[in-house]
């Protein structure tokens, strides 16, 4: 991609590829060029080319850590996640599986899980775990039950072509994205429109305590009604407003 690029430029400035283009040999620092050729690759460093220097990088790269295997399982449950703080799911998705690849590159793990030649031995063998562990980490509970679900009776090819459970997964996404969406805005209207009704049912019930609490507090006077000396006050006498 590095070439594409240069030679597009070249062809855009009329710069000449040589003059541009700069070499891995001479991008390496000359500290460490001289430790890889008198160490690893046993040559001087003249003597050393480009072709070497990506040969060992690539070597370096898809080589496990001190040639140790870690719990993947466990390594991919504490490290991928899917961010569910992300609204935009496409974005979501997307960083998922970033986080995936990165995951894989930090921890050498390219000759177990990795992409790479589709051609090459165990090919499909890679690809399957790489698959089972980005269906394992899916978030939420609901989308990963569905992704696994279609995967076992209809989208059978996912569980070993990455590419094609990336797109199954973004789709589904995106339904139950929609579809939650849809139903907080569905439910906040029917919230607002009872509250009116609730404070209103209130209102009523308070107007209605405060009669009956003044009745209660009112005591019937020490020496009786007026008129007929009921336990009652006068307004409240049968006798007197009958007269």
């Amino acid at each position: 991609q590095y070439l594409t690029k240069i030679r597009h430029r070249c062809s855009v400035t009329g710069e000449s590829f040589e003059g541009v283009v700069a070499t891995v040999k001479g991008s390496v620092e000359p500290a460490v060029l001289e430790t890889l050729a008198t160490y690893v690759l046993k040559k001087r460093v003249e003597n050393v080319d480009d072709a070497e220097i990506l040969a060992q990088v690539h070597k370096r790269c898809r080589s496990l850590k001190n040639d140790f295997i870690p719990d993947i399982t466990t390594l991919f449950r504490k490290s991928l996640k899917m961010d569910m703080q992300v609204d935009d799911c496409d974005a979501r998705v997307f960083q998922y599986f970033q986080s995936f690849t990165k995951i894989v590159e930090d921890n050498g793990l390219q000759a177990l899980i990795g992409g790479g030649n589709a051609a090459g031995p165990g090919y499909k063998d890679r690809m399957k775990a790489r698959c089972a562990i980005l269906v394992e980490n899916i978030q939420p509970a609901m989308l990963k039950e569905q992704i696994e679900r279609l995967i076992k009776y209809e989208r059978r090819e996912c569980k070993t072509d990455d590419a094609a459970l990336f797109d199954l997964i973004l789709e589904h996404a995106r339904v139950q994205q929609r579809f939650h969406v849809q139903s907080v805005e569905r439910v906040v209207p029917q919230a607002r429109g009872q509250q009116p009704q609730q404070q209103g049912k209130r209102s009523a019930k308070s107007v209605k305590a405060t009669p009956t609490a003044e009745k209660k507090a009112r005591t019937p006077p020490r020496d009786g009604c007026l008129v007929c000396k009921g336990a009652h006050w006068l307004d409240e006498c049968p006798t007197a407003t009958a007269g």
